[in-house]
C-alpha cells in the first residue's frame, strides 16, 4: 500500500453525486468541491480501551486516537472527574479528489467552550483548502497560511462563535501531503515529528516548533505589542504564559481564536516547513519511516525521540497510536495525579498515499458513508460533555489551575 515514488498531482475535476455523510456546505460550488474527499475525526478511547467508533483505514498505515482529560473537582478529597475533550484530530484521505493527497490536522482547544472552537476549525479548514485548490496546487505554503489566518478572522467575527472565541481558542497543526512532498503549518504547541531510520536506528526529526511565549522571537513580538510574558517555573511548571491586562494567561504564543490576546502579540500565522518525503526502499532500510502529529497531551511528558522509539516498535500505526496514548495517560497520572490534559495522536506509516482512479474513490466514499463511518459533521458543533468518572489520585488542590489551564482568569469554571 502506498507509492514511494509518487509525485504531487494537480487538481482533479469535480465528480458527480454527493456522498452521504459528507460535510455539509453552503453553496453548490462547495458541494462539488467536497464530493470526492472524506473527513474522519479521531475516535475516543473509552473504558477498557475500546473505541467509541472504528476508523475506516488500514490500521497498518494510519492510526488516530483521542483521550479526554480529567480534572479535580472542588472540595478536599473529591475524586477527579472526566472533562469535555477539547482536542480534535482529523484525517482527510483521499483529499482534494485524490488518493495521492492527504490532510492531517490536530486542533487543541482551550478555555471555556474551547471544544466548539476546535470542532469548528476541524470542519472548516478542509473546505477552505479545497475551495482554494488552484493555489493549494501552485503554492501550498501561501495557501495554508492565507486560509488559516482567514479562518481565524472569520472565527472572531462569527455571530455564533465570535463571543466565545474572545476568551477561548485552539492550537492548529496542519499537515498537507501531496505525492512525495509534505507541508507542515503549525500555530501553537501541537507538535508534528517524523521518524527517520538512519544507519539502522530511528531518529526523531521535529517537523514543527512548539510556540511557547518565552521563546526569544515570540516574546519579543508579544512584548512589543504590549503583552506581558511570565517565565516558566521549574521543570516547566507553571508554564510560560501571555498576560493581557493582568489576565488571560495563554500558554502558547500562536493560536486561533483568543481574541482578547490578539492585539497583544498572539497571532494565528502558522510557521511552515516543507520537506521531501523519502521512504525507505525496504522495511528495515534507511529513510522516512512515519509521521506523528499530536496535541501537547502527548508531548508534555514524552519527548520526540521517546515517541519515535515507541512507534518504531510496532508494525501497525493503530497499535503504535494506542501505546503512545496509553503511555501519555500513564505519565500524566504519575506526574500530575488528579489532572490529565486531553490527548490526541495521529500516526501514519510511510508511504501511505496511493495512485488510484476515480471509480475506486467513488466506491469507498459510498461504502464508508453507508457503513456510518466517523465522518466530520457540521452538526457536531455542540459536542456533549463526558460524564463517566474515573479512578484517580486525591485532589492536590486548586493550585492546578495556575499550573495547567491554558486560560487562567476570573471566569474559569473548574467543571468545564
Amino acid at each position: 500500500m502506498g507509492c514511494a515514488a509518487s509525485k504531487p498531482d494537480g487538481a482533479a475535476a469535480p465528480a458527480t453525486g454527493v456522498s452521504k455523510g459528507a460535510v455539509p456546505t453552503s453553496s453548490t460550488e462547495d458541494v462539488d468541491i467536497r464530493r470526492r474527499s472524506i473527513m474522519y475525526k479521531a475516535p475516543e478511547v473509552g473504558q477498557g480501551g475500546q473505541l467509541d467508533c472504528e476508523t475506516p483505514f488500514d490500521d497498518k498505515f494510519i492510526g488516530m486516537l483521542t483521550r479526554h482529560g480529567i480534572a479535580p473537582t472542588r472540595g478536599a478529597g473529591a475524586p477527579a472527574k472526566a472533562k469535555i475533550n477539547q482536542d480534535r484530530g482529523l484525517v482527510c484521505w483521499p483529499f482534494n479528489g485524490s488518493h495521492n493527497q492527504a490532510l492531517l490536522c490536530v486542533f487543541d482547544g482551550h478555555g471555556l467552550s474551547g471544544e466548539r472552537i476546535s470542532e469548528w476549525c476541524a470542519a472548516d479548514l478542509p473546505i477552505r483548502l479545497e475551495g482554494d485548490r488552484d493555489e493549494l496546487g501552485k503554492d501550498p505554503s501561501r495557501c495554508l497560511t492565507k486560509n488559516i489566518i482567514a479562518m481565524d478572522k472569520k472565527l472572531l467575527t462569527s455571530p455564533d462563535l465570535g463571543a466565545t472565541a474572545r476568551g477561548a481558542g485552539t492550537t492548529s497543526n496542519v499537515l498537507y501531503f501531496n505525492g512525495d512532498k509534505l507541508w507542515v503549518a503549525c500555530s501553537g504547541d501541537s507538535r508534528a515529528i517524523m521518524g527517520q531510520r538512519v544507519a539502522g536506528k530511528i531518529k526523531a526529526f521535529d517537523l514543527s516548533k512548539d510556540h511557547k511565549p518565552d521563546l526569544p522571537d515570540e516574546k519579543r513580538r508579544i512584548e512589543k505589542a504590549g503583552g506581558v510574558v511570565s517565565a516558566a517555573g521549574p521543570n516547566g511548571l507553571p508554564p510560560s504564559r501571555v498576560w493581557v491586562n493582568g489576565r488571560v494567561g495563554l500558554a502558547m504564543s500562536r493560536s486561533l481564536g483568543d481574541g482578547e490576546a490578539k492585539g497583544h502579540g498572539v497571532i494565528p500565522d502558522p510557521e511552515i516547513k516543507d520537506v521531501i518525503v523519502k521512504p525507505a526502499a525496504s522495511a528495515t532500510g534507511d529513510g522516512d519511516a512515519f509521521v506523528v502529529v499530536a496535541s501537547d497531551g502527548i508531548w508534555e511528558f514524552i519527548s520526540s525521540q521517546q515517541a519515535c522509539d515507541v512507534v518504531a516498535s510496532h508494525t501497525s500505526a493503530r497499535a503504535a497510536c494506542e501505546e503512545l496514548v496509553r503511555l501519555a495517560e500513564q505519565r500524566w497520572k504519575e506526574e500530575e495525579g488528579s489532572y490529565r490534559d486531553d490527548i490526541t495522536c495521529i500516526i501514519v506509516f510511510l508511504p501511505f498515499l496511493e495512485n488510484r482512479g476515480d471509480e475506486h474513490l467513488a466506491a469507498i466514499v459510498s461504502g464508508h458513508a453507508e457503513a456510518g463511518s466517523n465522518f466530520m459533521q457540521r452538526s457536531d458543533l455542540e459536542p456533549g460533555g463526558v460524564t463517566d468518572e474515573e479512578d484517580a489520585e486525591k485532589e492536590e488542590g486548586e493550585s492546578f489551575v495556575k499550573r495547567r489551564l491554558s486560560i487562567a482568569g476570573p471566569s474559569v469554571d473548574l467543571d468545564a
